[in-house]
């Protein structure tokens, strides 16, 4: 009997510390000088997560879920329907090794697991959030189910903010799995274990420390484990986000955002009170650490929005990036004002985006920033090509200045080949990133133009010269009334584009400000 195998039959049922005799008397047989020498240590056997957190349980096998995350985007990548299947293969049955769970029924972990298997990890009554998300969507496994309907292009059923992916072709709909794996399967398994274990503190003190540490192992991964260069969970987005938006600046040798590395912070802090059975101020350590993490959400929000109302970016992957990202914040929103989510929701949806006004979405944003415990200068403003400054009229709110450092947009979206895999495959992946503004040396291309040779003068007779400048005078002004007919066709529908936005707007205006627009919590009372 080897160490995995003792470790998968003798694992004590949930919640209990109870240990079979069989399994005592296996230890003893497998127990030796140097594993008693690493017992009385207090020293882990794990390695760190990026010289930070050094977890006292093995989170190996979930940390490297994220290379299951990885295959699934890199399936994605190919904008086939072959891709989307592929992808949902691993997504439901996982491709690497990632044994054990810690509800206690030894399913194997994979993506979807996080979701459809939440009630053995964690539960509503122990995790807020979840709580939360339940009461908005109607069920616990929301995220499997938006992820389901994005993939079969179907429409959600949900008790609030549903989407209806049939709006969405092949492109669109593969963009919504990459995205909604990360933010609403992946984000919400790391806040309800840190709930989960806050709420287990002093009862089952062994549970709490495994649920925080495996909290930290999502959140990062094994691909950024050690050096944080290139990862797929929810670390390598914030890190990338803080660029987007001028709250960092990684080329001045910082190797970790100032978000994550306050989130680091509260999660050592965090170990450290369970450890020493602390446990009244783990609840508040979770509560912040959610609030940090609920920012790349708001910034991939603002982001698509912006993408598309602004730069007329019409691409669906970023309308698809945009509807995921709404959809991990939407319950937190309503939870604060269900005006600010309705608005929302109804700018970001499948099929809704390219009508949606980012003032709009930025007000409602920024009137739930108290609520959500998040300030202004965590979120920052959209980035110019020059990282020089905010683009005018995507800056940060109140008088927030950004972070400057040389943005590189080609850094927003990376296409590597890594090397053959075990399955023989090659994984085409990137970090977190969609549809990014052109190059700055991009130039609009000109169109080729043929020239024509000259007739000859001493060819044909003057008939056929008449003839060819009669026809060459119609094709001038029939070209010059296409045009002008297209100048004031094009000059209607954008009239008529600015009038519906600007209509959108004061009607939208005129809502929030009435009763309707706020129910649930005060938006200035934090959740």
């Amino acid at each position: 009997m080897d160490h995995r195998t003792m470790k998968t039959l003798c694992k004590p049922p949930h919640r209990r510390g109870l240990m079979p005799a069989c399994c005592i008397a296996a230890a003893m047989l497998l127990a030796s000088p140097a594993s008693a020498a690493e017992t009385n240590s207090t020293e882990s056997p794990q390695p760190s997560f990026l010289n930070r957190y050094t977890p006292s349980t093995d989170v190996d096998d979930i940390a490297a879920l994220d290379l299951d995350q990885r295959s699934i985007v890199a399936k994605l990548a190919s904008g086939t329907f072959l891709g989307l299947k592929e992808a949902e293969e691993i997504y439901s049955n996982g491709r690497f090794d990632a044994p054990g769970d810690d509800g206690g029924d030894g399913t194997k972990i994979t993506v979807q697991s996080l979701s459809t298997n939440v009630e053995g990890a964690i539960k509503p009554v122990d995790s807020a959030t979840l709580a939360m998300f339940e009461r908005y969507y109607g069920s616990t496994d929301y995220a499997d189910k938006w992820i389901r309907a994005s993939i079969d292009g179907a429409e959600t059923t949900f008790a609030n903010g549903n989407a209806d992916f049939s709006k969405f072709g092949l492109a669109g709909r593969a963009e919504s799995v990459r995205y909604g794996t990360a933010v609403l399967n992946i984000w919400m398994a790391v806040v309800g274990r840190l709930e989960t274990a806050a709420f287990l503190c002093p009862s089952f003190a062994s549970s709490s420390i495994m649920k925080w540490d495996r909290a930290v192992a999502l959140y990062t991964g094994s691909l950024s484990r050690a050096t944080g260069a290139e990862g797929q969970f929810p670390y390598t987005l914030a890190q990338i986000q803080c660029k987007t938006f001028g709250t960092c600046d990684l080329d001045d040798g910082d190797t970790m955002a100032p978000l994550n590395d306050r989130i680091f912070t509260f999660f050592t802090n965090g170990q450290a009170q369970l450890e020493n059975g602390n446990c009244l101020g783990v609840s508040d350590i979770a509560r912040d650490a959610r609030s940090l993490m609920t920012v790349p959400l708001v910034q991939g929000v603002l982001h698509a929005v912006y993408l598309t109302d602004n730069e007329d970016y019409v691409l669906e992957t970023t309308q698809g990036a945009g509807a995921a990202f709404a959809a991990a914040l939407l319950p937190l929103i309503h939870s604060c004002n269900e005006g600010n989510a309705d608005l929302v929701h109804n700018d970001l949806m499948p099929g809704k985006l390219l009508e949606g006004s980012y003032e709009v979405v930025k007000a409602a944003l920024e009137r739930s920033y108290k609520c959500l415990n998040i300030q202004c200068e965590d979120v920052g403003g959209i980035m110019n090509l020059r990282g020089d400054g905010y683009i005018k009229g995507a800056e940060a709110c109140g008088t927030v200045a950004p972070i400057l450092s040389n943005v590189d947009y080609d850094d927003q979206v990376t296409n590597e080949v890594d090397e053959m895999d075990e399955s023989g495959d090659e994984d085409d992946y990137g970090d977190f990133g969609y549809a990014p503004p052109p190059p700055k040396d991009w130039k609009q291309p000109q169109p080729d133009v043929k020239e024509e040779p000259e007739q000859s003068s001493e060819s044909g007779n003057g008939s056929s010269g008449g003839d060819n400048m009669n026809v060459m005078n119609a094709a001038l002004l029939s070209g010059l009334a296409f045009g002008i007919l297209g100048f004031v066709g094009g000059a209607a529908i954008t009239a008529a584009c600015k009038r519906k936005k600007s209509k959108k707007k004061e009607s939208v205006a005129e809502f929030v400000t009435s009763d309707e627009a706020y129910g649930g919590v005060d938006e200035n009372e934090m959740i």
